[in-house]
C-alpha cells in the first residue's frame, strides 16, 4: 500500500466520491436533505451485469466532473471494465488518471493494479501488495473487495481450498442480492479458469457439500459434451440441493441456448465376457433390452454390445465416447462398475450402471440400477411391522448372498423398532435346522430360499413352530410360473413381486410373448433378469429429460421406481401375494388370511 488511510475523515471523502456525489460536505451535520445520485444509471447497468455500458456511464460522468469527484467516476469505470473481461479498456482508463489528484483512492487503486496483474500472470506482484493492506482498517465494503481478491489470488497460486474458504466467508457477510450474485460470478470465473485436472484434484480430496458443489458444476462445464450439458446441470441440481449455485449459475448455465437433450440414439452396452459366472444373467439383460427397443417404431436406437472386465473397461469406455455414444450401459459386475465410477468426478456422457455400489460416489452423470433384495427387504420389514409383528426368526442360505440379505433386515428391522430372536442358514439339507427350531419364540418368519428349499422350508417351520405363524418371503420363493401341485406345500406363505410377474401389463405381456418364442429356457430361469433388462432401457430417456425438480418416479415392469438423490434407481410399492391352493393370489394391505399349512408326519 502506498499510504494507509489517515483519519476517519479520509475514510468518509472516500465512500463519499466513490457513490458519486459532486462536492464533498465539510461537516456530517450540514448534510440536511437527500441529493440525486448522478451515478444511479451507471450502478443499475452493472446490477445487471451490463458492464460495459455501465463503464461508459461512469466515463461520460468522469468527463463531466472536476476532481476529485472526476477521479471518483474514473475509478468506478476501470472496475467495470474489468468485470467486463475488457483488460484494455480498463488499463487505457488508468492511464488517464491523475495520481496527484488521487487523495483518498489508495486503496481502490491498489485493488484496481491488483486486478490487473491477476489478469496477466502477476501473481507474486499481486499478492505482495495485498499483505500490504490491513483488512481491518478498511470500511466493509473495501473489506468485501479485498476478500475477493485474496480468494483470486490464493487461486491463482494453486490454493483452491482457502480459496473457496475466502468465498464461503463472503457469502456470510451482509449483502444485497446483487452483491451475493456478483460474489457468486466471481467465484464461478475462478473456478471456470482452473484446469479439469485441477477439478478434479481436489474432488478426490473430498471436500465438504458447499465447496464439491462448486467444484463439480465447473468441471462438468469442461467434461461434459454441449449436447449432454443440460441433462448433466439437471444431474448436478438432483445431487446438490439447495447448493447457492443452483440460483445464479446452474439457472444460467441452463438458459444459454443449449439445445434440450435428445432420446438417445446410440447406445453402448458394456457387458461380462462370455467366461464371467454373470454371463447368462447379462444376456437375459441384453435380449430385454434389445427386445424393448425394438418395441417402439420411433426414435428407435441402435445398441451395440462390448464386453469387458475389470482389465479393459476404462479403455472400452473411451472407446465408446469417442465413437458417438448417447448412452453408455452397465458394467454388470461390480468390480469393473467401481472402476468406472472413480474414472473421473463427471462422466462426459450418461452413463446407467447395472448393479449398486457398496460405497456411496459423487460422480456426476452416472446413475445405478439394480435388482437390489434389499428393496425387497424393506418393503418387507414395513408390511410385517404394519401388521403387527416384532420378534423374527430369520432363515437365509448359508452363502454371501444370504448374509448380505440377513445384514439388510437386521439392520431394518431393529431400526423400525423390532428384534431378530434367531438368525438360521442352511444349505442343500434342510432338515439340519430341525434342531435349531425348537423352542424359538418368534411371531414371523422372514425366509429367503428358491421354490425347492422354500417348500421344505415351509412345512419343516409348521412341524416346529406351529402351522398358523406367518412367513414373509421375497420374490425368489416363485418360480414365476404357476405350479399348483408343488405350490401347495406353500400355501399361506406372503411374498413380494414384480408387476412383470403377478400384474403383466399390455406391454409387458406382448414382450413375453416375443421372448417367450426366442429363448424359452431363458424365460423359465431367468424371467425377472428379463424385466430388469427392459426397464433398464425404458429409463433412459426418463433420465435424459430430468427436469428442474428431479423428482423421477414412474411404473416400471420390475415395479415403481424412483431416483434418490445418489443417483441411485430403487424399487418400492411392490405387489404382495399370498399361495392359495399353491396359486398366488394378490392381497391388499392390511394383514391377509392365516392359511394354515397342511402338516404332515405329525
Amino acid at each position: 500500500m502506498t499510504r494507509p488511510l489517515r483519519t476517519f475523515w479520509t475514510l468518509l471523502l472516500l465512500l463519499w466520491v466513490l457513490g458519486g456525489c459532486s462536492t464533498v460536505p465539510t461537516e456530517p451535520s450540514l448534510i440536511e436533505e437527500s441529493i440525486p445520485d448522478p451515478a444511479a444509471p451507471a450502478k443499475q447497468l452493472e446490477e445487471q451485469g451490463k458492464y460495459l455500458e455501465a463503464a461508459k456511464a461512469y466515463q461520460q460522468l468522469a468527463a463531466s466532473k472536476v476532481p476529485p469527484t472526476k477521479q471518483g467516476y474514473q475509478v468506478s469505470a476501470i472496475q467495470a471494465f474489468l468485470k467486463a473481461g475488457s483488460l484494455e479498456l480498463a488499463k487505457a482508463e488508468l492511464a488517464q488518471f491523475n495520481l496527484t489528484q488521487s487523495f483518498g483512492l489508495e486503496i481502490p487503486l491498489a485493488f484496481i493494479q491488483t486486478e490487473i496483474d491477476l489478469a496477466e500472470k502477476r501473481i507474486e506482484p499481486a499478492s505482495t501488495r495485498l499483505k500490504g493492506i490491513e483488512i481491518s482498517s478498511l470500511p466493509e465494503l473495501l473489506q468485501i473487495q479485498y476478500r475477493q481478491l485474496q480468494a483470486k489470488v490464493r487461486l491463482a497460486q494453486g490454493q483452491i481450498v482457502p480459496a473457496l474458504q475466502e468465498w464461503r466467508q463472503l457469502e456470510q457477510v451482509k449483502q444485497s442480492p446483487a452483491e451475493l450474485s456478483a460474489n457468486q460470478r466471481a467465484l464461478w470465473q475462478g473456478l471456470s479458469s482452473l484446469s479439469a485436472q485441477q477439478l478434479t484434484q481436489e474432488l478426490q480430496r473430498q471436500p465438504e457439500f458447499w465447496a464439491a458443489g462448486w467444484l463439480t458444476l465447473a468441471l462438468l462445464t469442461k467434461n461434459v459434451q454441449p449436447k449432454y450439458l443440460t441433462q448433466a446441470i439437471n444431474d448436478w441440481q438432483l445431487r446438490y440441493p439447495n447448493h447457492p449455485a443452483k440460483a445464479i449459475v446452474a439457472k444460467n448455465l441452463l438458459q444459454e441456448g443449449i439445445s434440450p437433450t435428445a432420446l438417445p440414439q446410440k447406445i453402448v452396452l458394456l457387458f461380462p465376457l462370455k467366461d464371467s459366472q454373470f454371463y447368462e444373467q447379462a444376456e437375459a439383460v441384453r435380449q430385454g433390452f434389445i427386445a424393448a427397443s425394438q418395441q417402439i417404431t420411433q426414435d428407435r436406437s441402435h445398441v451395440e454390445t462390448e464386453r469387458v472386465d475389470e482389465s479393459n473397461v476404462l479403455s472400452k469406455y473411451e472407446q465408446a465416447v469417442k465413437a458417438g455414444a448417447d448412452f453408455i450401459v452397465g458394467p454388470l459386475e461390480k468390480e469393473p462398475l467401481a472402476l468406472l465410477s472413480k474414472k473421473q468426478a463427471v462422466l462426459p456422457i450418461p452413463t446407467l450402471g447395472l448393479n449398486f455400489l457398496e460405497d456411496r460416489v459423487r460422480t456426476g452423470n452416472f446413475y445405478q440400477f439394480s435388482l437390489a433384495p434389499e428393496d425387497e427387504v424393506e418393503a418387507i420389514t414395513e408390511k410385517a411391522f404394519a401388521d403387527g409383528r416384532r420378534k423374527a426368526l430369520v432363515i437365509v442360505p448359508k452363502n454371501s448372498w444370504g448374509a448380505r440379505v440377513l445384514k439388510a433386515f437386521e439392520t431394518i428391522w431393529q431400526q423400525r423398532g423390532g428384534q431378530v430372536v434367531s438368525s438360521l442358514s442352511y444349505e442343500t439339507e434342510v432338515k439340519a435346522l430341525a434342531g435349531k427350531l425348537r423352542g424359538v419364540q418368534a411371531d414371523v418368519v422372514f425366509m429367503v430360499a428358491f421354490p425347492k428349499e422354500a417348500r421344505q422350508l415351509r412345512l419343516l417351520l409348521a412341524q416346529s413352530l406351529g402351522a398358523t405363524l406367518p412367513v414373509y418371503s421375497t420374490s425368489h420363493v416363485y418360480a414365476g410360473i404357476p405350479d399348483p401341485n408343488n405350490d401347495r406345500a406353500l400355501d399361506g406363505l406372503l411374498f413380494l413381486d414384480i408387476p412383470w410377474i403377478l400384474t403383466p401389463n399390455t406391454q409387458a405381456l406382448q414382450l413375453q410373448a416375443g421372448l417367450e418364442a426366442s429363448s424359452p429356457q431363458g424365460m423359465r430361469q431367468l424371467r425377472r433378469v428379463y424385466a430388469f433388462g427392459i426397464d433398464a432401457y425404458n429409463l433412459l430417456p426418463q433420465l435424459q429429460q430430468l427436469g428442474e425438480q428431479n423428482s423421477l418416479q414412474w411404473e416400471g415392469q420390475t415395479g415403481q421406481l424412483y431416483l434418490n438423490k445418489q443417483g441411485e434407481i430403487h424399487r418400492h410399492k411392490l405387489q404382495w401375494a399370498q399361495f392359495v391352493n399353491g396359486i398366488p393370489q394378490l392381497i391388499q394391505m392390511p394383514s391377509p388370511i392365516v392359511i394354515p399349512v397342511p402338516v404332515q408326519g405329525r
